[in-house]
């Protein structure tokens, strides 16, 4: 569960001040992936841990938590609180179908991570956040 905890907390490690939406330089499903991550951002940014858990994870990220003794809300809350900055852009968005992955960077020269998407009854999901 550690590892996984640890996924979650890059990201939100990486989100805080105010950027250009990068959701505007993509089109289509590429755009909506990109928002997941905005969205993602956002959330982390108002301390929102429901939101994230219930809006943006998609349910087997979610199920994977609670399956390793965790619990979601309680890990985004903590994840959030180790945060320090809330800034995730988008780099590139690739849409396979119903899964896609983007290349999120931490800030502007930050480190970048693949996040894995599913699209869960029409809207993209969040299925993994780095690695």
């Amino acid at each position: 569960m550690r590892r996984l905890v640890l996924l979650l907390a890059l990201p939100l490690a990486a989100c805080g001040a105010a950027q250009q939406p990068a959701s505007g330089k993509f089109k289509g499903d590429q755009k909506e992936v990109a928002k997941v991550v905005e969205d993602l951002a956002s959330a982390g940014r108002r301390h929102d841990a429901a939101k994230i858990c219930s809006d943006i994870l998609a349910r087997q990220l979610v199920a994977e938590l609670k399956s390793a003794g965790g619990d979601c809300v309680t890990e985004m809350k903590d994840a959030i609180q180790d945060a320090t900055d809330f800034d995730l852009r988008v780099d590139a968005v690739n849409v396979a179908g119903d899964t896609a992955t983007a290349r999120v960077r931490q800030g502007e020269k930050g480190q970048a991570a693949t996040f894995a998407f599913v699209k869960e009854n029409g809207a993209w999901k969040a299925s993994a956040l780095g690695g």
